[in-house]
């Protein structure tokens, strides 16, 4: 009889004492699972939002161009799951060629330089073109198309315009000078095979620059 008064006294004294124990554990443990999930949560935010340097475009480039240290900057950006397409500064693409035309502040793709020589086909040559046969909103980046005008002297006939280069794009544009009627500088990046058909233009007549949109 003592025996069994003494565990019924047992189990009334540490039963719930053990009760809170297994309920203190389970505390601990969830307390534990909580935090590891907020720092592992921190921990993929942090690295989601890393920003890293990557290549970025100052200025509009032709396509078969070569690349210049002057062509390229460093930008801090958070790319994410795009970061594969970009190139990190860590690879140099001074030197390579464009595939396409790329624009001012893009961020330079690996899918559009090259290694290989055979597409470098353009290169630049500077023109003098009177300022009044250039469209007062020309920028550089644009694409443009050249004719050859002559105009009729002493009763003869004019002979109509004449297309010379299609698709050019503009890399540099001087308008100093070009006041009161002067002339300016343009620089515009094509085919080296249809530079001399460009140069043999200047040589008659005057140069007219068109605008590829009105």
């Amino acid at each position: 009889m003592d025996r069994a008064v003494k565990a019924a006294v047992r189990h009334f004294y540490f039963a719930p004492m053990a009760q809170k124990r297994n309920s203190h554990t389970r505390l601990i443990l969830a307390a534990t699972l909580c935090a590891a999930t907020l720092v592992a949560s921190f921990a993929m935010s942090v690295a989601a939002n890393q920003r890293e340097k990557y290549w970025v475009v100052l200025h509009p480039i032709a396509a078969g161009t070569q690349l210049e240290a002057s062509d390229l900057g460093l930008q801090s950006v958070v790319l994410g799951s795009s970061e594969g397409n970009y190139l990190p500064a860590a690879h140099n693409p001074i030197g390579s060629i464009t595939r396409r035309q790329l624009s001012s502040g893009e961020l330079l793709g690996g899918n559009s330089i090259t290694d290989e020589s055979s597409a470098l086909v353009n290169q630049q040559v500077s023109i003098s073109v009177r300022s009044v046969d250039i469209p007062a909103q020309l920028s550089v980046g644009e694409v443009v198309s050249i004719y050859q005008v002559h105009d009729a002297q002493n009763g003869q006939v004019q002979n109509p315009p004449r297309h010379i280069l299609g698709g050019v794009f503009v890399t540099a544009l001087d308008r100093k000078g070009s006041n009161f009627g002067g002339e300016a500088a343009l620089t515009v990046s094509i085919n080296r095979e249809l530079i001399p058909e460009l140069l043999d233009a200047t040589t008659s007549g005057r140069l007219v620059i068109v605008r590829a949109h009105g």
